[in-house]
């Protein structure tokens, strides 16, 4: 899978549709999943599990803070 050529209007419409557009919004919502992650119980989820996931959401909120960031510098 090349990266230059993947489609991610998909993900667009979604924050558009769901947070108006709001990266903010996204990002504060991407903050609570992580958060409530560390409140399962070890039998839905191991530790390692958690981590593992917590780290993908913390990588995402990342690259959608940097296209945020990045998108206020060009305006």
């Amino acid at each position: 899978m090349n990266p230059k050529k993947l489609d991610l209007s998909p993900i667009l419409t979604y924050i558009e549709n769901c947070h108006e557009g709001d990266l903010l919004s996204f990002t504060n919502s991407l903050d609570k999943a992580i958060f409530m992650f560390h409140f399962l119980t070890q039998d839905t989820f191991t530790d390692f599990e958690k981590q593992n996931c917590c780290h993908v959401l913390m990588e995402l909120k990342e690259a959608v803070m940097e296209i945020y960031v990045n998108n206020k510098k060009d305006n």
